[in-house]
């Protein structure tokens, strides 16, 4: 009997909030469907409108993380000729030379101040070509010559 009693209060509740519909006036039920609707579309526009800023904010940050093949991922070891270079460089098989030849200039600076080429393989490595283009695999040794 409580049950019963409960349903019957929740019903009349829901008539006075209007969400369960009128029988008596389908075409006033119609309206506020089609209101509601038109209400939930622009709540959905905004949310897209929203969803796009965070995005763009986030590109902007430089705080987002891409994601990579953990195949990709691969450690060169850069050696100077005076051995005052002796690093491990974290890179991605698709980097260009030029972007971890700029994470050695983060650690070493002062090379950055010379006119360096770079041997791997026994090779010389071409700087805006990617790391997988100049055959450099993961654990290879650069050497690092600094041109007087």
């Amino acid at each position: 009997m409580k049950e019963k009693d409960d349903l019957n209060t929740e019903l009349i509740k829901a008539y006075k909030l209007k969400i369960v519909p009128s029988f008596n006036n389908p075409q006033q039920n119609q309206k506020e469907n089609n209101n509601i609707i038109n209400n939930l579309n622009e709540m959905i526009k905004m949310k897209d409108k929203e969803i796009i800023e965070l995005k763009s904010q986030l590109e902007k940050s430089g705080n987002h993380k891409k994601s990579v093949n953990f195949d990709d991922i691969m450690v060169v070891n850069f050696i100077s000729l005076d051995q005052k270079v002796n690093k491990g460089i974290k890179c991605l098989k698709t980097d260009t030379f030029a972007e971890v030849e700029e994470q050695l200039y983060k650690i070493y600076g002062e090379y950055r101040e010379t006119n360096n080429n770079f041997i791997a393989n026994g090779t010389l490595v071409l700087r805006f070509k990617k790391m997988c283009e100049n055959n450099i695999k993961d654990n290879d040794t650069i050497q690092l010559i600094a041109v007087e």
